[in-house]
């Protein structure tokens, strides 16, 4: 007789599919991409940069180098990323008025509010605090993780 291997969780009805919600959020995600560059035209690094540049209008100075960072990009897609926001005529890039080697990236309109420009991150911020400190950090630590196997999987993609 052969002893079937079920795998850890399979029979237990209580417990949540985990492994399904993230292929379902996968899916939905790319639909969502899809939808937004067809309506907007911006894709969701073009986006994730105006927010950042909209949410630190307070801070004296904001260089390509700190969008890039912030946005995990390497120094020649955040040049790309600028320039595309620069040709639609989202933002301004000034020269530092110190440093000739640095330049200032500003949004062209202020009164942009980042949650209209990206709903959804106001949603999920909100869902986030939500959370017990307890829950956050499980839900934290299995993310971490998540994000650690997409990364590897777009390195070895590429």
């Amino acid at each position: 007789m052969r002893e079937e291997v079920t795998p850890p969780g399979a029979g237990d009805s209580s417990r949540p599919d985990v492994a399904g919600i993230l292929e379902r959020l996968r899916l939905a995600d790319v639909k969502l991409a899809r939808q937004r560059e067809q309506q907007t035209g911006m894709n969701e690094t073009d986006r994730a940069a105006m927010r950042f540049l909209l949410e630190h209008l307070d801070n004296a100075e904001v260089t390509p180098g700190m969008i890039a960072r912030a946005l995990h990009l390497s120094p020649a897609s955040g040049t790309a990323l600028i320039d595309r926001l620069l040709a639609r005529g989202l933002v301004v890039v000034e020269s530092h008025p110190y440093d000739r080697r640095k330049k200032l990236v500003r949004p062209f309109d202020r009164d942009t509010d980042p949650d209209h420009l990206d709903p959804l991150t106001l949603r999920l911020r909100t869902l986030a605090a939500e959370l017990s400190v307890r829950e956050a950090r499980i839900v934290a630590t299995f993310l971490e993780d998540v994000l650690s196997s997409v990364t590897r999987a777009a390195l070895t993609a590429t």
